[in-house]
């Protein structure tokens, strides 16, 4: 039984949702869908209010946003066909995130500051200069 656990953990992938919404509280809409669909949250932006470059569905104005989550390749399809009959919601993108920027983040949260070296001693000017006419000669 914990292989098959396993093996549906390692199945995940971690995905990006963009949309634009009628309004801002129609977060909770996309949230509660995600939640329906058994996903992991991993991050959320702030909602942004932002002027569109040409009208959809007759709105000029729109609210931003995108969230992270991990989730099983199969609900992608059924999430995405659900969020196509919501009003709220005037577009979205739902993209696989690319596996260099999950790396980065998680070098980023293991990054470790490194003291320097106290046995080095700082180069002082006449130390430099005279490396430089060593190496130019």
């Amino acid at each position: 039984m914990l292989k098959d656990t396993n093996n549906n953990l390692e199945a995940k992938k971690v995905y990006e949702i963009s949309f634009l919404l009628k309004d801002p509280s129609s977060e909770k809409i996309i949230v509660d869908l995600l939640n329906q669909h058994e996903v992991l949250i991993k991050n959320k932006s702030s909602i942004n209010s932002i002027k569109l470059a040409y009208p959809i569905k007759k709105y000029l104005s729109a609210y931003f946003g995108y969230i992270n989550f991990e989730a099983d390749p199969a609900s992608i399809k059924s999430f995405s066909d659900s969020l196509k009959f919501k009003e709220e919601v005037l577009r979205y993108l739902i993209i696989t995130v690319p596996i260099t920027k999950v790396l980065q983040k998680k070098d980023e949260e293991k990054k470790v500051v490194k003291e320097p070296d106290a046995s080095r001693s700082a180069l002082t000017n006449e130390a430099l200069e005279e490396k430089l006419k060593e190496i130019l000669e």
